[in-house]
C-alpha cells in the first residue's frame, strides 16, 4: 500500500513538471517577457539551482526528506500564484527565481525516501527495482504532463474565455501540488536513521575529490562534453516554443505543442532503451563520441527545417540521439569514479550542466538580437564539435594514468 502511494506521490509530481514543459516560453513571453530577454530569464532558474543546490541539500539532512519535500511543493505554489497573477519582468523573476529554489529544495529528497523504503521492504538487492520503477514513474508522469499541457491552451481558449491562454495550466498545477503536498504530508513516513560510519572532515574530502577529479584525464573530458550539452539543451528548450509557432499556418495547431514535448520525451526515453542494449556489444567511448557527432549533424539539419512535419521529426530524432548519448556518458564517468567520492563527482558533474546552460543563455540572448532562432541551434551544434573536437584524443587515451590514480584513492 505504501509503495503504490509512493509511486502515485512521484508519478503526480512528475506531471506537474511535465505541464509547463511545452509551453513554459510561450507563458513568459504571454506575461512580458520579450525574445531577447527570454533566454536570461530561462538562465535565473539555472543560476537559483546553482546557488542553492548544496545548501538545501544540507538542510534535507538537518530538517528531513519528508520536511523538505512538503517544503519545496509550499514554494512552487507560491512559484505558480506568480505566474497566475502575476504580469511583467518582475513577477516573471520571482516565479522563476521560485521555481528554481523549488528544484534545488526537491532535488532528490523525495527520490531517496522512496528508495529507501523500497529497500527496507525489499532488501538492498532490489536496488535496481527500484531505481527502474523511479525512472519510469518520472518518464511516463513528464510524458503525460507535457501531452495534456499543449490540450489545456486550447481548452482554456474555447471554454474559459476570461482566463489568460495558458493559464489554466497553471491552475491545474496548483490543485495537483495541494494534492501531492496532502498525500505527502499524510502517507509519507520517514525512518531516523543513525549513523554510525566514521566520516571523514568535509575539507579531507573536498580535497581528495578534487584532486582525483584534476588528475582523472577521462572525467575532464566528460565534464567537457557535459557543459557542451547544458549549451544545448538550454537552447533547444527556450526557442523551440516561439519557433514551433512560427511555423505554424493555423493557430489550432497551437495543440500540437504538447504532442511535440510528449514526442520528444519519449524519443528521449526510447533513447535510453535502445543505448542499453546496445552498450555491452560495441566499444562505451567510440560510441559515445560517435553519438555526439551524430547529435550536432541531426541538430544543424533540424535547424534548416521550414514545415512544421519535418521540424517534429528532427527535433524527436535530435532527443533520441540524445538519449542514446547519455548512457554511455554515464557508464564512462562511473566507471571512473570510486564509491568513495561518487556522490560529489556526481554533483559536479550536475553543476557544469547547469554552468554550461546558464553560459548559453547568457551569450544567446546577446547573439538572438542579430540573428535567427535555427542560427542560434546551429551555433550550439558548432560547441557540441568543438567540445568533441577538445575530447577525442583525451577521452580514447591510455588508462595507465586514470587506474593509478583509481588505486590512490581507493587507499586512502
Amino acid at each position: 500500500m505504501r509503495l503504490n502511494i509512493y509511486s502515485l506521490i512521484f508519478f503526480l509530481n512528475s506531471y506537474i513538471n511535465g505541464l509547463m514543459v511545452p509551453i513554459l516560453s510561450l507563458l513568459l513571453m504571454d506575461k512580458g517577457a520579450s525574445l531577447s530577454n527570454l533566454s536570461l530569464i530561462i538562465g535565473m532558474y539555472a543560476v537559483t539551482v546553482v546557488v542553492f543546490e548544496l545548501p538545501t541539500g544540507i538542510m534535507a539532512d538537518m530538517v528531513g526528506r519528508k520536511k523538505t519535500f512538503c517544503i519545496s511543493l509550499v514554494v512552487s505554489l507560491i512559484s505558480s500564484l506568480f505566474f497566475l497573477f502575476g504580469d511583467g519582468i518582475v513577477a516573471i523573476c520571482i516565479g522563476i527565481f521560485m521555481q528554481g529554489l523549488t528544484r534545488a529544495i526537491s532535488s532528490g529528497s523525495f527520490e531517496a525516501l522512496f528508495i529507501d523504503s523500497y529497500t527496507d521492504l525489499f532488501g538492498k538487492d532490489a536496488l535496481h527495482k527500484v531505481t527502474t520503477r523511479i525512472s519510469v514513474l518520472d518518464a511516463l508522469g513528464l510524458s503525460a504532463g507535457a501531452l495534456t499541457g499543449g490540450l489545456f491552451p486550447e481548452i482554456s481558449k474555447n471554454y474559459f474565455t476570461l482566463l489568460g491562454t495558458y493559464d489554466l495550466n497553471i491552475i491545474i498545477k496548483i490543485l495537483l501540488t495541494l494534492t501531492v503536498l496532502l498525500l505527502a504530508f499524510i502517507f509519507i513516513k520517514e525512518i531516523a536513521k543513525i549513523e554510525t560510519e566514521k566520516r571523514i572532515s568535509l575539507k579531507q574530502h573536498v580535497k581528495s575529490s578534487s584532486a582525483f577529479i584534476l588528475k582523472n584525464r577521462t572525467i575532464i573530458c566528460i565534464f567537457i562534453s557535459v557543459f557542451s550539452t547544458g549549451f544545448l539543451l538550454y537552447a533547444l528548450e527556450v526557442y523551440w516554443q516561439p519557433h514551433f509557432i512560427s511555423l505554424m499556418d493555423d493557430e489550432g495547431y497551437i495543440t500540437l505543442l504538447g504532442v511535440m514535448a510528449f514526442l520528444y520525451l519519449a524519443a528521449a526515453t526510447a533513447g535510453h532503451i535502445v543505448s542499453g542494449a546496445l552498450i555491452k556489444k560495441v566499444n562505451t567511448k567510440k560510441m559515445y563520441l560517435i553519438l555526439r557527432v551524430f547529435l550536432s549533424l541531426s541538430l544543424i539539419i533540424m535547424a534548416l527545417q521550414l514545415n512544421i512535419a519535418s521540424f517534429i521529426v528532427l527535433y524527436t530524432l535530435v532527443y533520441l540521439i540524445f538519449g542514446m548519448a547519455s548512457i554511455p556518458e554515464g557508464v564512462i564517468l562511473n566507471e571512473e569514479v570510486p564509491n568513495k567520492i561518487r556522490a560529489s563527482v556526481l554533483s559536479v558533474n550536475s553543476l557544469i550542466l547547469q554552468i554550461g546552460g546558464l553560459t548559453g543563455s547568457i551569450v544567446n540572448s546577446i547573439i538572438i538580437k542579430h540573428t535567427s532562432i535555427p542560427a542560434v541551434w546551429i551555433i550550439s551544434s558548432g560547441v557540441i564539435i568543438v567540445s568533441i573536437l577538445l575530447i577525442f584524443k583525451g577521452l580514447l587515451y591510455n588508462q595507465a594514468n586514470n587506474n593509478d590514480n583509481l588505486v590512490a584513492v581507493k587507499e586512502e
